[in-house]
């Protein structure tokens, strides 16, 4: 695949229950020469460096289920938020440092079977550069999807739009600085966290239909269609 995009990253957390994740997508990336940074520092052991008040309580008082009102497992699960938000701080760090227009930012869970390809994502960078967004959101769950759609289009803005999980996203140059400017302040998970930054700092946001499912792995998040149909011919 030859991707209209300056750099890819994707978050991993380098352990054996979760390898085979890691291995799944070498072979999507290898098999497409796609030439990926793997970001797996920053581990939960470090988080512990953070403070991590607001999030806990948000997990405490959101959940999942399990962690509502139990301390113990919620404060296990902020670590591993933290580490998952410092992963994609990290990409936004190098994509300044670098000085990367725009970036594409997976995460291990990413389903890159069905609709992602060189023609699909092509279009919807074009898209986003004539719509002159900053965020991108390939990736969906929980059944949030952009409507009406319209015909041999694929993105689609208005001010309303955060995010719609983490797992495939677009983000420029300017957001990146713009979200930087708030994500070591640990206030909730990654993708209702950049929801705050996105409000707070008005990044001009998009959704690309059809999107990116997760892999199930048995999460809360599962598949909601290959999304197929939805593709141009």
């Amino acid at each position: 695949m030859n991707l209209d995009i300056d750099k890819i990253y994707c978050c991993h957390h380098p352990s054996e229950s979760l390898s085979p994740r890691k291995e799944k997508l070498l072979k999507i990336f290898n098999d497409n020469n796609l030439n990926v940074e793997w970001v797996e520092g920053f581990s939960p052991e470090e988080a512990k460096e953070y403070d991590h008040e607001l999030l806990l309580h948000h997990i405490m008082t959101k959940g999942p289920e399990n962690c509502k009102g139990d301390k113990e497992k919620a404060t296990q699960l902020a670590y591993r938020s933290i580490s998952l938000i410092l992963k994609h701080n990290y990409c936004y760090e190098e994509q300044i440092k670098n000085d990367y227009n725009n970036i594409l930012v997976l995460e291990d869970d990413v389903d890159l079977s069905s609709v992602f390809s060189e023609k699909y994502f092509n279009k919807c960078m074009n898209e986003f550069s004539q719509l002159n967004l900053e965020m991108l959101f390939l990736g969906s769950c929980c059944n949030l999807h952009y409507s009406p759609t319209t015909e041999g289009k694929y993105v689609y803005h208005d001010d309303a739009l955060t995010t719609r999980c983490t797992h495939c996203y677009v983000i420029n140059i300017a957001a990146a600085k713009k979200a930087l400017k708030w994500t070591y302040k640990m206030l909730d998970s990654v993708d209702w966290q950049l929801n705050w930054v996105i409000r707070k700092e008005k990044i001009k946001t998009g959704w690309a239909e059809p999107s990116i499912d997760q892999m199930d792995y048995g999460s809360t998040l599962n598949h909601e269609g290959d999304g197929k149909s939805q593709l141009i011919s």
